[in-house]
């Protein structure tokens, strides 16, 4: 009875295969979205594209698509979308016809075109709600197909965003997202920035004309990526994928066309062992099994037969299953009957091993004992290597070479136990003595290490401001005997104007006397004043009144820049160093200097989404001259931080504020205190003072351009 039951399945499926070798098959569905909110369907053909018929329904709201001829290999013959029009796609076979079913949220109209071995359905809203019956839109989508012009893959594509970039986005498996960009006419290298919710792709000088620009939302998907968008800065177009969760990008390049799969991140140690298996990816076409009690070799055989792969099982491969699979990848299959069996597979080019796996196991022990015994008695060669970009001497690190040439740790060394190397400071060559394996880890080593770095202009920008006001109101009088009025600048000028004018009297009464004042409350500093001595009878009169009012605003800029590689330490110093003199404990004196500079130190370091961490130390010193000790008085400010940077962005990085206020009154007791007239025996001051410091930096990544500054 097992006989003829395999005997009739064979017969089945050799007479599907007959029939779907003779038409082609649709094998993949996506759907996409344009500016203007049209739905771009898009059917994939393995071979022998064709033109559908089909027929539009309003209720409920329909499109019906017909494939003479077709057949139908899809993963998911069902399709859901949360769109205002488009809500279910759905694949069915009938005979030798394949139907697209498009469930609507609304009445719609469509319009078709063939592209390569994709047929593209535009799906909009209809212009009129007038129901259509079956016949009549069948009649009219026929019209529209004869009209529509049909493009093989040998015609020229002639679209109208053809020659401009274009996006595109699809579900994948394991619910990734696949973006694919088309960028005609791009010979530049993109640059990817990655960030921990979105991903940019920007195109250095490639515009994007503003009918091309894109702005899909996915969201619906249910993937890693929420929206993409495409649009055009400045000279520049940018690709930005906002995604949502934790993610993985895989990129992949051809000629003028990209691929980037947003692939949900798995958590391998919270789900162990399983996880472990659950990572694999299985790509293979997709079978359908059923047996009981079948050899293993026979499913083996099944199996190679279906995937056009050559399987080589060995002669310890024995034993029976029972398995029943229905559209599983034919290399899941596979694993799972290795699993089953304890069997392990080994792969060469288009063969692939199978055995058990204490076999293959032990095959692959003796093959690396006896590849160490060849290199252990095998002969040794001598390669040299010229270094571009490293110094020779950092590799004796790397090596833990001695002085000698030999390795200082067999254990740790790349060299083997035989080997040796030597270095030539002054060519910067190494020298590898050593086995042919042993060789060639060191090309690959030095290819991988002996690379230019990135280098990195970070600039300082360091702002005092100052903002100062003062103002002092004073006065002094007093009165004597005798004389006129007398003017002058001041106090002293007043009494000498006034003794000379007494001088000249030709009265034998008038002589020259001092008029020494009696209240003095001046100004510590008046920039002017003015005196008045007033003759009252045989009296004098003398008052002066002294004022100072300043204000002053003042800006330095201090702005140091230093080029360094990435992660390399680089300062830059400029001051002046003060000498004085030390006492030793013998009583002997000593020239000591003390530094007064304004100082960068900075260590870059790149990371791989192009952002730059900076271990940063800034100096601005003054000498502070009014300091009367012996050793010199340096007023310093320092800031030492640590922070990240995006590349040709500028960050605050420190900042201190100052302000001081005071007022003061000095004035007779008593006599100070009497209304109006006591300002005449007090003198007031007030200062105000403001300070501030900001300390700015700016990294920019000089892509290996040299270190030229551009100021």
């Amino acid at each position: 009875m097992k006989p003829i039951f395999i005997k009739t399945l064979s017969t089945i499926s050799l007479a599907a295969m007959m029939q779907m070798a003779s038409a082609g098959n649709i094998t993949d569905i996506n759907v996409s979205t344009l500016s203007n909110n049209q739905k771009v369907i898009k059917i994939k053909f393995d071979k022998d594209v064709v033109q559908p018929s089909g027929f539009i329904t309003t209720t409920p709201a329909r499109i019906a698509l017909d494939f003479p001829s077709t057949g139908i290999q899809l993963v998911q013959p069902v399709l859901e979308y949360s769109d205002s029009l488009l809500n279910q796609i759905t694949a069915a076979q009938n005979n030798d016809r394949a139907r697209i079913l498009l469930n609507l949220a609304k009445a719609g109209e469509y319009n078709t075109e063939i592209k390569g071995n994709e047929v593209w359905v535009y799906l909009d809203e209809a212009t009129s709600q007038t129901t259509t019956s079956p016949q009549s839109a069948a009649k009219r989508s026929e019209m529209v197909s004869q009209t529509t012009p049909v493009q093989t893959e040998g015609t020229p594509k002639k679209t109208a965003n053809s020659e401009f970039a274009n996006i595109d986005f699809r579900k994948g498996n394991r619910s990734s997202g696949i973006i694919e960009l088309n960028i005609p006419g791009f010979e530049g290298k993109p640059v990817i920035n990655q960030q921990s919710n979105s991903l940019t792709i920007t195109l250095k000088n490639y515009p994007l004309p503003a009918q091309a620009q894109r702005n899909l939302d996915v969201t619906d998907f249910s993937t890693p990526v929420r929206i993409v968008t495409m649009k055009r800065l400045g000279n520049d177009t940018q690709i930005q994928i906002k995604t949502q969760g934790s993610w993985d990008v895989d990129t992949q390049s051809s000629g003028n066309r990209m691929s980037f799969t947003v692939s949900p991140k798995l958590d391998i140690a919270s789900q162990g062992f399983q996880a472990k298996n659950s990572n694999k990816s299985f790509k293979g076409r997709k079978v359908s099994l059923d047996f009981q009690d079948v050899e293993v070799r026979t499913i083996l055989q099944i199996l190679a037969k279906e995937s056009g792969t050559n399987i080589v099982a060995s002669d310890s491969v024995n034993g029976k299953m029972t398995l029943t699979l229905k559209d599983v990848p034919w290399d899941q299959a596979l694993d799972l009957v290795m699993q089953a069996r304890n069997l392990d597979m080994r792969r060469q080019g288009n063969i692939i091993n199978v055995a058990p796996r204490d076999e293959l196991l032990a095959k692959d022990k003796s093959t690396l004992q006896a590849q160490n015994e060849i290199n252990n008695l095998g002969p040794l060669f001598s390669q040299t290597f010229q270094l571009k970009y490293k110094n020779v001497e950092e590799f004796k690190k790397i090596l833990r070479l001695e002085d000698s040439g030999s390795s200082s740790s067999s254990s740790n060394s790349i060299l083997s136990s035989r080997g040796s190397a030597l270095i030539d400071p002054s060519t910067n060559t190494l020298i590898i003595t050593d086995n042919t394996s042993i060789i060639q880890k060191f090309q690959k080593l030095i290819e991988e290490l002996d690379v230019p770095a990135r280098q990195v202009m970070v600039e300082a920008r360091i702002v005092e401001a100052n903002d100062g006001f003062s103002r002092d109101i004073g006065v002094k009088f007093g009165a004597a005997g005798g004389g006129r009025n007398s003017w002058g600048s001041n106090w002293s000028d007043a009494i000498g104007n006034r003794n000379t004018y007494v001088n000249n009297q030709n009265s034998p009464d008038s002589k020259p006397f001092m008029l020494n004042p009696n209240i003095n409350l001046p100004t510590a500093a008046a920039t002017s004043s003015i005196a008045l001595v007033r003759a009252i009878g045989s009296g004098a009169l003398g008052l002066e009144l002294s004022a100072m009012q300043a204000q002053n605003k003042g800006k330095i800029i201090s702005n140091p820049r230093v080029l360094t590689q990435d992660r390399k330490e680089a300062s830059i110093e400029s001051g002046t160093e003060i000498p004085y003199e030390e006492a030793t404990s013998s009583g002997a004196t000593s020239v000591q200097f003390k530094k007064a500079v304004l100082g960068l130190t900075v260590t870059p370091n790149i990371t791989p989404d192009g952002q730059v961490i900076m271990t940063v130390q800034i100096n601005k010193d003054s000498v502070d001259l009014s300091c009367s000790a012996v050793t010199p008085c340096i007023t310093t400010k320092k800031l030492t931080t640590q922070a990240m940077v995006e590349n040709g962005g500028t960050l605050i990085v420190g900042g201190i504020y100052e302000e001081e206020n005071s007022n003061g009154v000095n004035k007779v007791p008593l006599l100070g205190d009497i209304p109006v007239l006591g300002n005449l025996f007090k003198s007031r001051s007030r200062t105000e003072a403001r300070r501030e410091l900001l300390i700015f930096i700016t990294p920019r990544i000089m892509d290996n351009q040299g270190s030229s500054l551009r100021y």
